[in-house]
């Protein structure tokens, strides 16, 4: 009995949507090139930071003092550095992670509906390392502070809550599906 690879209904081996794929590849490529790019660009960042930060003095709150700008300028500048180094090391995980468990989905979960709730709690997880970029741009335009918190609240916290959300079902899913039987 020949089966299609492509027939959902008649195979045992079903693939997650392309848009899934798509976005964990993506996100993957995306955080390998962040990171080749920070360590061939850091003095340029580096510049680019302080050169914000001089041309937004109220919005980082300098003072006109040498001493604690410098101090203000550095916090800055390792704010976005780390907000860069973090969505490396986010996009190359959480890009595995989404592509790994919407595999699962594909091939476990036998409800249409769960799928979807699954896929898209999934995908909207995956673009959590984009959070970090948002991150490090905050940071520049609405100083420091505000800026972690704008990103965290905004961006972080619902893209990671999805991701986690969407893990949490895929498992529950698990617990609840009984094995198949085994293809002959």
């Amino acid at each position: 009995m020949s089966r299609n690879f492509g027939d959902r209904e008649g195979s045992n081996l079903r693939r997650p949507p392309l848009a899934v794929v798509l976005v964990a590849v993506v996100v993957i490529a995306l955080g390998e090139t962040g990171g080749a790019a920070m360590s061939r660009l850091k003095p340029q960042i580096e510049r680019y930071v302080a050169a914000r930060v001089a041309a937004n003095p109220q919005t980082h709150g300098l003072s006109g003092s040498a001493e604690y700008d410098d101090e203000v300028r550095d916090r800055a500048v390792f704010a976005v550095e780390a907000g860069l180094s973090f969505f490396h090391t986010h996009a190359e995980g959480v890009g595995l992670i989404v592509f790994f468990a919407s595999s699962l989905v594909a091939s476990v979960v036998p409800w249409r509906r769960a799928r979807t709730a699954l896929y898209v709690a999934l995908t909207a997880g995956g673009l959590f390392p984009l959070g970090y970029l948002v991150y490090g741009v905050a940071v520049l335009e609405a100083g420091r502070d505000a800026g972690i918190e704008l990103a965290e609240r905004w961006v972080l916290t619902p893209l990671g809550s999805a991701a986690i959300l969407g893990l949490i079902g895929l498992t529950l899913v698990l617990a609840l599906v009984r094995p198949r039987e085994p293809l002959e």
